[in-house]
């Protein structure tokens, strides 16, 4: 079987990935002899001329993108109805799949691959391009550990495209900033936002906010707080934590300055918590931190002479010899390993601590959920470390709980809800209201916090409430043409509603015309949904002739030929006469704006012949 070429240079090898916007293949480019990857954009994006312009121009401005951290765009192109971008070839696995294997992701790896992102979008926004729909599914790590950004051309032109919450957006509306859900302007704020959430995941194997339905996932995203990392994975220190959650701040202005002082903020947390980590350099550029030569020394030091040297050596041990023996071991205590004492009783703890040479000193006493009264909740040096004997060991110590478990609601009216949350202490905060097959009307269909959660008492919970079932979608009717009253009433024969109307200067639609409608005709829409009309304000087409030849079919010795008209000036006919069988016929036809002859023999509703003016 023949292998497809495309562009005269890529020869298509193997399919090694798909996804909802594009088929990705392995080619090889027989240009340069080397492996690349060929991005195919699906049909049923191709059907749409502005987004597959919008995808030609983003995808050529990514093109200019180069960094060791981002999948680099070699070219784009198109072959009859096939629109492709030839990218960076890599070998290894996604995010995604490495977070299925191996989550929680250990701390020095995660913040290894959060800093290689910082750089690459860093390095895309400095050169305005914005991602927009940064996800693991996105992120590629080579065999050698490499990080790579991928998709920038194509999240950038998506991103212009209508967002719907079902099919493929909902890998990532898990992602999504809240800018993003709400339509709003976005920026680089909206990319670090989704790397947060990506962090987020990696150290605690859970993404921030998840849903049966992707649009709650998208509310909970600009309504609620993230848990808390530390409270899902105890080994994240407050300062990784708290890198979390500024990048996921609601408000733009409050993350990041941008994606550079993220890394910068992780980098601190690198080099304080891991050694023989590169640390940031006064120019910008990161360095190595060289290890030490074999003698210890470093480069300008004077070094001592050789017999000085074994002089020196030899009354030092002298010395440690003499010291060693009349001291012994009295000298040098014993190393103990500190015990596990968290979880004990106060007294319990001072008697573990007792069997070897320690002391206990309290340092605090702190309310705790998971601890009762006078329960050791913290210890300082931790379980394990080796000490010498009669060393301090701090402690805080439980005052016991003062958070009050949340009840369930979901699933009671929004009135049973309030009572049994005010019964237990608690008020109703917001409340959002959206359709759900699930739940009736006027139940709830989730909370926050969650059922068995532990807050404050008087807290507020917030509540998702059902209108009842999504209801039935409609095709859009045909609006262009008809008066505004027209319209109107079209669309209340629709359940449809008459939103924002428009008037603007029209060389093709005549004077108080519909020249467009916000959704176009035949697309499915929700019933009550609101259409925007932009109506014309003349001065309308100018009168235009074409020709139009058909031959008529022999079947019959005569046919009465008819034609209608359908333009910018409505329906009509235009032309009625009888003709032989087998005549060819020809008339001009005039029309205002763009239009349709149908061709109409022997008074039959079917056209014979439809030409488009």
């Amino acid at each position: 079987m023949k292998s497809t070429v495309l562009g005269d240079r890529y020869e298509l090898i193997e399919k090694i990935g798909e996804g909802g916007m594009s088929s990705v293949y392995k080619a090889h480019c027989r240009t340069l002899d080397r492996m690349v990857a060929v991005k195919i954009l699906k049909d049923e994006l191709l059907n749409d001329a502005g987004f597959v312009g919008k995808f030609n121009t983003e995808a050529l401005a990514a093109a200019q993108l180069s960094h060791p951290n981002i999948v680099n765009i070699f070219d784009v192109g198109q072959q009859d109805d096939i629109y492709y971008i030839v990218m960076e070839y890599v070998e290894g696995k996604t995010l995604k799949e490495l977070i299925e294997e191996e989550a929680p992701l250990g701390l020095e790896k995660a913040i290894d691959i959060a800093i290689m992102i910082c750089d690459g979008i860093h390095h895309a926004h400095t050169k305005g391009i914005i991602h927009r729909d940064i996800k693991p599914y996105n992120i590629l790590i080579t065999r050698d550990g490499m990080v790579k950004v991928a998709d920038f051309g194509i999240a950038q032109a998506i991103s212009k495209k209508t967002i719907t919450f079902g099919g493929d957006i909902v890998g990532s509306v898990h992602y999504i900033a809240p800018e993003q859900a709400k339509g709003e302007a976005i920026s680089p704020a909206t990319d670090i936002y989704s790397l947060g959430c990506v962090l987020y995941e990696m150290v605690t194997a859970q993404m921030p906010f998840d849903a049966e339905s992707p649009i709650t996932v998208a509310l909970k995203h600009i309504h609620d707080k993230p848990a808390e990392p530390k409270s899902i994975n105890t080994q994240i220190p407050d300062s990784l934590q708290n890198i979390i959650l500024k990048a996921m701040e609601k408000n733009p202005v409050n993350r990041f300055t941008n994606a550079e002082q993220m890394r910068d903020a992780l980098l601190e947390i690198h080099s304080s918590k891991f050694v023989n980590y590169s640390r940031k350099h006064a120019s910008g550029k990161t360095m190595v931190i060289p290890a030490l030569d074999d003698e210890g020394s470093t480069v300008g030091k004077r070094k001592l002479r050789s017999p000085n040297i074994v002089l020196a050596i030899i009354a030092i041990l002298g010395l440690l010899g003499g010291v060693f023996y009349t001291l012994g071991s009295n000298f040098f205590p014993d190393e103990i390993a500190v015990p596990d004492i968290v979880g004990l009783s106060i007294k319990e703890a001072d008697l573990e601590l007792s069997k070897y040479n320690l002391d206990m000193t309290v340092i605090a006493r702190e309310a705790s959920d998971e601890y009762g009264k006078d329960i050791v909740i913290y210890q300082d040096p931790v379980k394990g470390l080796k000490v010498k004997e009669g060393r301090e060991i701090k402690v805080k110590i439980s005052t016991g709980s003062e958070l009050f478990k949340v009840p369930s609601v979901v699933g009671l009216t929004a009135g049973d809800a309030e009572i049994n949350l005010r019964n237990e202490g608690f008020v109703i905060g917001s409340t959002e209201k959206i359709f759900d097959d699930k739940y009736a009307e006027n139940f709830v269909i989730s909370q926050k916090p969650e059922a068995g959660s532990r807050v404050k008492r008087g807290s507020r919970v917030n509540l998702m409430i059902s209108k009842g079932k999504t209801p039935e979608k409609i095709a859009m009717p045909n609006l262009l043409g008809l008066s505004l009253e027209e319209a109107s009433k079209k669309l209340g024969e629709n359940n449809l509603i008459l939103g924002e109307v428009k008037h603007q200067d029209s060389s093709e639609y005549y004077l108080d015309q519909v020249m467009a409608q916000g959704v176009q005709a035949d697309v499915l829409v929700d019933q009550q949904s609101t259409i925007d009309l932009t109506i014309s304000k003349g001065p309308g087409p100018v009168a235009a002739t074409k020709n139009i030849e058909f031959k008529l079919p022999s079947d019959m010795e005569y046919y009465r030929v008819q034609i209608k008209l359908r333009d910018s000036k409505g329906e009509r006919q235009v032309y009625n006469e009888n003709h032989r069988g087998s005549e060819n016929v020809y008339v001009a036809v005039n029309y205002f704006g763009a239009g349709v002859a149908e061709i109409l023999l022997n008074g039959n509703s079917k056209p014979y012949k439809t030409f488009k003016l």
